[in-house]
């Protein structure tokens, strides 16, 4: 793993408040508690196409199969009790949307533009996103797993109870973001961007880490001894340790 820094042409990273974990009266720090999932998949759903939801900006017990929206304007819509399978989405929009207590299977999209929207209880299961443009947006009860996507922004997002499960993520960029019970398990992540973040029960132990900006971002982080090890060249760079033998 390595450290360095860099600009990008994202929102710039809000000032966040430092993590409150605390010791134990022991002196000993906590293990992170597990994200609080209870997700079940929605039942009781009617069989629907998109124009439901393109119509309505709305779409509430519903089972979408096999769908492709492009260059579709879905600002601001719900997207509530619902299951979405093989659906493709191609240049749309979904600035502000809601997405509740809903399942997203093999979605695939080349850019989720979905800035400051907000998800809660929502899995999204085998899916490929190209970039994920999420940032400001709120995260609650959320899980990924077996999915692919190159960039994920979520800088200045709230992150609560989520979990990454068998993922390859190119770039994870948490920038500026607020981050409580996050657990990552066997998932790849090129490069993790943790400048300016908020970090409290955050497991990273099951995260195969290439490339972390904002070291001081780790605070409120658990890793494991090997990733301590592998971060050791970048803390000392970090810290300005002359390293000698």
């Amino acid at each position: 793993m390595t450290s360095s820094r860099r600009h990008t042409g994202r929102p710039a990273s809000r000032p966040a408040a430092r993590s409150n974990s605390r010791r134990t009266s022991s002196g000993e720090i906590p293990r992170p508690h597990p994200p609080r999932l209870d997700l079940a998949a929605p039942t009781g759903l009617v069989d629907g196409d998109a124009s439901e939801l393109l119509f309505s900006q709305h779409a509430e017990g519903l089972r979408l199969i096999g769908e492709t929206l492009h260059g579709e304007d879905l600002t601001g819509a719900r997207i509530v009790d619902s299951e979405l399978i093989d659906i493709v989405l191609q240049e749309v929009t979904l600035t502000g949307a809601t997405v509740a207590e809903t399942r997203l299977q093999r979605l695939a999209s080349p850019h989720l533009a979905a800035p400051r929207s907000t998800w809660r209880a929502v899995e999204v299961l085998g899916s490929r996103v190209g970039v994920a443009e999420l940032y400001e947006s709120g995260l609650s009860e959320v899980r990924v797993a077996e999915s692919k996507m190159d960039l994920v922004n979520l800088r200045g997002a709230s992150l609560t109870d989520v979990e990454l499960s068998g993922c390859t993520l190119t770039e994870l960029d948490l920038g500026g973001a607020s981050v409580r019970r996050l657990r990552v398990t066997d998932t790849g992540i090129g490069t993790l961007d943790l400048s300016g973040a908020s970090l409290d029960h955050v497991d990273l132990r099951g995260a195969r880490l290439e490339r972390i900006i904002g070291l001081t971002g780790l605070r409120g982080a658990t890793i494991s001894p090997e990733q301590l090890v592998e971060l050791a060249p970048a803390l000392a760079e970090h810290l300005g340790l002359d390293v000698r033998v």
